[in-house]
């Protein structure tokens, strides 16, 4: 008798603790709860079985992803899994090297991965960065049960950071036996490996009172080089009209800028292995830094985490969650590139008498008879650059749930999450000690300044520098940050008294209360907070910490029920109120209207006001520098006739004549970047409306239409936009823009400031479209029938603008069927993935196809380039086809065998306008065809 009561009060308890996160499935919720407390547990077992998939029933688009597709598909790492979706834009994955972090993360709508709210069992987990993203990483494939995605603001119901939607992931916490899964992933050219082991036990206790489960888990991932693929194994560039190795002008022989002009008239680019003077020569003369960048990250993971219940009396349980994930990520650059201003002495032995005498010549030497230049070296003598991420993550969460009644429950609990990551950097350039070490005496024996030990160090020529010099230059750092989260949340949830006359369900209300405290700090390496770094971008300390207190509220309205052209009609409403240390109080609501004029047809129109506080990262973040993509618009690249100020490039430090003439130096432009404790909130409206249609048993379709506006979106003007707003819209001297830059004395910024603003608008508007076919065939192998199950999922995307600073609107970055150094990311105007599952028997044979439609470079949205003029105007559209196996051996073993992209679809190549190893490596596949053996072995 208690066990089927115990299971009784499970089911409904679940279920009420699920609508107070999830409101939208609360009407149903209710009802079937009602039906499992009068019918017992065979009745349990039917209802559940018959309950439609919340993508029908919820009043919000919703996406569900079961544990299945992750075992069937061989996604060892999550992020694989979730960037396969179109409603999402692949962000940091295995082949983020430069840009990348060693996390994984989700990015909703392309919106931005600190706009998407990730959950495990409806409640937040642990952050792995000072923005508060969740990595990825720290979620063990092998222990989901199932994934819910909801798109659109819904801040209301799940609190800040909710704006692009949420990804809750429901793990295993109630199993019996013990459980060991193995995954091995292998390309057909033999290399970038994945492996992963994985052992699950639990079982019940004190008379099945309670039940425990422990996951203990282990992944690694092999590393791969940009080298190993014929497309990645040089950087490329654009030139004329064809794609051709590029690199860096920073050079294993140095490349001096505006050199002195040689005997022969041509003027000193860089230097042979004898100090001998060579010309520059575009782009021969470029360094290919492509074969020392991986292309896959390696990666170790260590998992362990623990779930159990015990119900202390029939009506009431206690819980807890314990999580350990220790996660190492390396990143590897090529070879630091020292780009500094030096002093040379012109008679120095490190020269032919050839460029001595240009040196002597050139009229350019200061009181101390040295040449000053401005020099790119390529530190090869010194190794590539490792930057190396570790993380330890810990999360404990202890709650209490129950019934107060037979209509109402509640849930109370605490977690604290702790990451420590430490971020080691191995072989950086100290810029003092370079520059002392550039200035020798004429044998070229000593240091001119032989403070702290100097040792001569002779960059003129590739392969010149002794190792005793690399020793004296050689530093490295050791970073480390620490992010503390708590949430503390109540609430009850139930039905009221009261239902409305043509409705045959109760009033449903959620109250709650919930109290969220963020802290972290970034603490830098002396050497990297001194800026005394060439290979590594220089930071300081961030650190801070804010707190909420926040009230919510969810209401159910069963309006009408089972009339005519009203089979069901309800209502939705959501509100939260919250109070924060250092905005002050933020509201955020929602409403939704469930109308079903028929069983198979349903219509759900909702509306969702949303906020996101800012973050740590955002609030407090110490002043770093980095290295983004841009354009000069006073350079020979960037100039535009009758738009761009000459005037103003001059008075900002353009030489008097080269304005629209001089090549700029690199392609990337250092940005200094920082946080602002004056940020506000940022806020979004959302207005989705969508048909449900169930035309016959196993067809259903749904159509939602979706619009999103976030106001005051938090962003840096950035390096690019920073000089385009200067000098060809605000075209100000006095502008904060242009402020913010500065150049060196040969014309080339330098320098460009940019701190955390609300400034943007993003605006993004288009059409999920699903389709899911179920039946049963006669015919199978074995002796038996078969069934087919196809889910096909698309995205038609409309409109995705942004506008980086909302007070100039007429400046909007167009991105939605566009790519590129302003976009970023391609985002398709549709895309589409199809699942396609024949079983018979044992057997599950399987196909996946993912249709990624074609994109055009953003120069072409924003007019600075036609197609005509760019070397790859177009990224064509690509389908990539997986193909799988699932056999169950016996009731104790499964199989998986699969190929994913068994076309051997290649990525399309790009010059200037690609994120790293000429492409988009988390978008399109980099690898070839991979195979996967995974298994599942099962006793009690």
């Amino acid at each position: 008798m208690y066990q089927n009561n115990k299971l009784t009060r499970a089911v409904r308890l679940a279920i009420a603790a699920g609508a107070a996160t999830t409101a939208m499935a609360m009407p149903a919720s209710v009802a079937f709860a009602e039906e499992a407390a009068e019918e017992g547990v065979e009745r349990i077992q039917v209802t559940g079985s018959r309950i439609k998939r919340q993508e029908l029933t919820a009043v919000t688009p919703i996406i569900e992803v079961d544990a299945q597709e992750f075992a069937i598909s061989g996604n060892l790492n999550v992020e694989q899994k979730l960037a396969e979706l179109p409603s999402t834009l692949p962000s940091f994955g295995p082949s983020s090297n430069n840009p990348g972090d060693g996390t994984a993360t989700v990015d909703l709508r392309g919106l931005g991965t600190s706009r998407t709210l990730v959950m495990v069992n409806g409640r937040r987990w642990i952050p792995a960065r000072q923005d508060g993203v969740v990595d990825l990483n720290t979620i063990p494939a092998s222990l989901i049960e199932n994934v819910e995605i909801i798109t659109g603001g819904a801040s209301a119901v799940y609190g800040s950071d909710a704006l692009g939607g949420v990804v809750n992931f429901n793990m295993k916490d109630d199993f019996e036996g013990v459980e060991f899964s193995t995954l091995y992933d292998i390309t057909d050219e033999g290399d970038a490996e994945k492996f992963n082991l994985d052992m699950t036990m639990g079982g019940n206790f004190a008379d099945d009172r309670g039940n425990a489960v422990v996951y203990l888990g282990y992944s690694k991932r092999e590393a791969l080089f940009q080298g190993d693929r014929d497309f990645s194994s040089v950087a490329l560039t654009e030139s004329g009209d064809e794609l051709v190795p590029g690199g860096s002008s920073g050079v294993p022989g140095t490349r001096i800028f505006g050199g002195p002009t040689l005997a022969d008239g041509t003027v000193l680019g860089t230097f042979g292995p004898n100090g001998e003077g060579l010309p520059w020569v575009e782009p021969s003369s470029r360094f290919n830094y492509a074969p020392d960048n991986f292309l896959q990250l390696p990666q170790e993971r260590y998992s362990a985490s623990a779930f159990a219940h015990f119900y202390v009396t029939d009506e009431h349980r206690i819980y807890t969650e314990v999580s350990y994930i220790r996660n190492e990520v390396p990143q590897e650059l090529a070879p630091t590139p020292a780009f500094t201003t030096i002093e040379i002495n012109p008679n120095s032995a490190f020269f032919s008498p050839e460029v001595q005498q240009a040196f002597l010549n050139s009229g350019e030497l200061n009181d101390d008879g040295n040449f000053e230049a401005f020099i790119g070296r390529r530190m090869v003598e010194n190794g590539s650059r490792q930057s190396i991420d570790t993380r330890d993550a810990f999360r404990i969460l202890l709650g209490v749930d129950g019934y107060i009644n037979d209509d109402w429950s509640y849930d109370v609990f605490y977690s604290r999450s702790m990451l420590d990551q430490t971020n080691l950097l191995n072989n950086d350039v100290s810029a003092s000690r370079f520059i002392q070490a550039a200035l020798t005496n004429d044998a070229g024996t000593e240091c001119q300044d032989p403070s702290g030990g100097c040792v001569p160090i002779n960059i003129f020529g590739a392969g010149n520098i002794s190792q005793e010099a690399v020793d004296f230059v050689n530093v490295g750092a050791s970073n480390v940050t620490n992010v503390t989260q708590e949430v503390f949340m109540a609430n009850v949830a139930g039905t009221t008294p009261w239902t409305l006359p043509g409705a045959q369900e109760p009033i449903g209300l959620v109250f709650g209360y919930e109290k969220r405290q963020d802290e972290s700090s970034f603490r830098p390496d002396e050497f990297l907070a001194s800026g005394d770094v060439l290979g590594f971008n220089a930071g300081e300390a961030t650190v801070g910490s804010y707190s909420s207190d926040e009230f919510f509220t969810e209401i159910s309205i069963p309006v009408l029920s089972g009339k005519a052209f009203a089979e069901d009609l309800s209502l939705w409403g959501a509100a939260r109120f919250a109070d924060y240390s250092n905005i002050g109080n933020v509201e955020s609501f929602a409403a939704a209207v469930n109308w079903a004029p028929t069983e198979w047809i349903s219509t759900r129109i909702g509306y969702q006001q949303a906020v996101r506080a800012p973050n740590v990262s955002e609030l407090f973040l110490g002043a770093s520098n980095g290295f983004p993509g841009a354009v000069d618009p006073c350079s020979a690249d960037g100039f535009q006739a009758g738009v761009t100020d000459v005037a103003l490039c001059e008075a900002t430090g353009v030489p008097a004549g080269l304005v629209g003439n001089f090549e700029q130096a690199n392609s990337q432009i250092e940005g200094s970047f920082g946080g602002n404790t004056e940020l506000q909130e940022e806020s979004s409206d959302t207005f989705t409306v969508g048909v449900v249609v169930q035309p016959m048993d196993g067809l259903d379709f749904t159509i939602d239409y979706f619009s999103i506006e976030i106001e005051d979106a938090i962003a840096s003007f950035g390096v690019n936009n920073t000089l385009n707003v200067c000098y060809n819209v605000a075209q100000d001297i006095n502008d904060v823009t242009c402020q913010n830059i500065t150049r060196r004395t040969d014309g080339n910024v330098s320098l460009v400031k940019s701190l955390n603003e609300n400034i943007g608008l993003i605006e993004t508007s288009g059409i999920d479209f699903n389709i899911t076919y179920n039946t049963e065939f006669d015919f199978g192998l074995f002796g038996n029938g078969s069934s087919l199950n196809v889910q096909f999922r698309s995205t038609f995307l409309d409109k995705f603008e942004q506008t980086p600073i909302a007070a100039l609107p007429d400046q909007i970055n167009k991105c939605d069927g566009y790519f590129g150094n302003t976009c970023g990311a391609p985002r398709p105007e549709f895309q589409s993935n199809t699942r396609i599952n024949w079983t018979t028997g044992d057997l599950t044979l399987s196909a996946l196809v993912r249709y990624i439609g074609e994109t055009e470079d953003d120069q072409i949205s924003e007019g600075t380039a036609t197609a005509d003029e760019l070397v790859v105007s177009e990224l064509d559209s690509k389908i990539y086809l997986d193909l799988s196996a699932a056999y169950v051996v016996s009731d104790a073993l499964k199989v998986n065998f699969g190929v994913k992209n068994i076309l051997d679809e290649e990525p399309q190549l790009l010059g200037d306008s690609q994120q790293q190893a000429n492409t988009f490596p988390e978008v399109y596949d980099v690898f070839g065809p991979r195979f996967f053996l995974s298994g599942t072995y099962t006793f009690n």
